[in-house]
């Protein structure tokens, strides 16, 4: 079983990535629409891989961290969530997943495609019980982010995205927070200031 691959993109499109692992191996990787927009940005890569068997097929999934990879295993776990429905779950904020699981934000979840909200009532009665959920929300950044430093007014919930997209990246988390306390007024748009602290860092 496969659990591991470093390899470089051939062909990135419709959720699906093609890989070359060697001169006769290549897969194909199902992956989530916010993986695929971050795998723009890199050329070769070390993944954590899901390797799905059944008795009709074998699939492959792309996960960043271990943690995405332990959170799409125990969403399949719940009954109706498929993997295509546990990939849409992870395009939503990764650490604020745990926090409205824990915080029964039905609302949230709802946000991914194919979560209606009695389906995201069940993952929050299966899930906030567990072990990984809780040890991952009490561990969690989001929960840990301090404002009382910050010179520049940004709204909470817009520092908790980029910080968390900027570290979701590889960048380091500790620059990202000292640059966002020097920002220039000017700039208040997410999309403006994540372009912005990714040229500060470089």
């Amino acid at each position: 079983m496969i659990s591991y691959l470093s390899w470089k993109i051939i062909d990135l499109s419709n959720g699906k990535c093609s890989i070359f692992v060697s001169s006769w191996i290549w897969y194909e990787v199902l992956l989530s629409e916010n993986t695929s927009l971050k795998l723009n940005l890199w050329d070769n890569f070390e993944l954590f891989i899901y390797h799905n068997i059944n008795e009709n097929s074998q699939s492959l999934f792309w996960f960043i961290t271990k943690e995405e990879k332990e959170l799409f295993l125990e969403l399949t776990k719940v009954s109706g969530v498929w993997w295509k429905s546990a990939l849409n779950i992870l395009d939503l904020w990764f650490t604020q997943i745990f926090d409205a699981i824990i915080s029964e934000d039905i609302n949230f979840l709802s946000q991914a495609k194919w979560i209606w909200k009695k389906m995201a009532e069940k993952i929050i009665v299966e899930l906030k019980d567990k072990d990984f959920i809780k040890l991952k929300y009490s561990s969690s950044s989001v929960n840990q982010w301090d404002n009382t430093n910050k010179t520049v007014s940004i709204e909470n919930n817009i520092y908790k995205e980029i910080k968390l997209s900027l570290v979701a990246m590889w960048y380091n988390q500790y620059k990202v927070e000292e640059i966002l306390k020097d920002l220039p007024d000017e700039l208040k748009d997410i999309w403006d200031i994540i372009p912005y602290v990714i040229r500060k860092i470089n």
